[in-house]
C-alpha cells in the first residue's frame, strides 16, 4: 500500500489520515511467524510532517491463527501494537528511500515490521506446553507417552553422574 505524501512533505497539508485494513497475503512472512491465517488487520493513525521527519502515528489490531512452535497445534490470538515511525527528511527531500519513493509511502513494508516486532520470536499455544515427544511424536500436553528419553549425547555422559559423589566418574 503506498500513500502519496508529496502534499505533506511540501507542507500544503498538516496530516494524511490512515484508516484501512491491511490484508497479510505474503506467504514467506505468513511462515516466519507461523501464521496459518489472518483476517483484515485495521490500521488506524496519522501521518505528519514535523520539522525534518515524517512521522507515522498509528495502531493495528487484529486476530490470527497460529501454529505453535512447540506442539504444533492452531490457536486463535490477538494481533495488536503501536507504531512510532520516523523518516528523517531534509530540505523537502527524503533521506531514507528504502521506505519512499519519490513521493510515495510503502506502507506496508513499515506495518509488517512494525508486526515483526510486535510478534514473539517463538509463538507458543501457552507459556506451559511440553511440545511434542522428540522419539514418537505424541503432543505431549494430550497424554504422555512411553518413550525412554534418558539419550545422553556421548559427549557429555561424563556429566551425568557429576553430582553424585558415591559414583566415579
Amino acid at each position: 500500500m503506498n500513500i502519496n505524501i508529496s502534499k505533506l512533505i511540501t507542507e500544503k497539508i498538516e496530516y494524511v489520515d490512515i484508516n484501512f485494513d491491511f490484508i497479510l497475503d505474503d506467504s514467506e512472512f505468513l511462515k516466519d511467524y507461523n501464521i496459518v491465517k489472518s483476517s483484515p488487520i485495521r490500521v488506524l493513525g496519522k501521518i505528519y510532517k514535523e520539522s525534518d521527519s515524517i512521522f507515522i502515528d498509528a495502531s493495528f489490531s487484529g486476530k490470527a491463527v497460529f501454529q505453535c512452535s512447540r506442539c504444533l497445534k492452531e490457536f486463535k490470538s490477538n494481533i495488536s501494537d503501536n507504531i512510532e515511525f520516523y523518516i528523517p527528511i531534509s530540505e523537502n527531500k527524503v533521506e531514507d528511500d528504502s521506505y519512499i519513493n519519490g513521493h510515495l509511502l510503502n506502507l506496508k513494508m513499515v506495518i509488517e515490521e512494525a508486526l515483526a516486532f510486535s510478534l514473539p520470536m517463538k509463538v507458543l499455544c501457552s507459556e506451559e506446553c511440553k511440545g511434542l515427544c522428540p522419539n514418537c511424536g505424541q503432543n505431549l500436553n494430550i497424554d504422555e507417552c512411553n518413550c525412554d528419553i534418558d539419550d545422553i549425547d556421548p559427549r557429555l555422559e561424563k556429566l551425568k553422574h557429576f553430582f553424585n559423589e558415591d559414583e566415579e566418574v
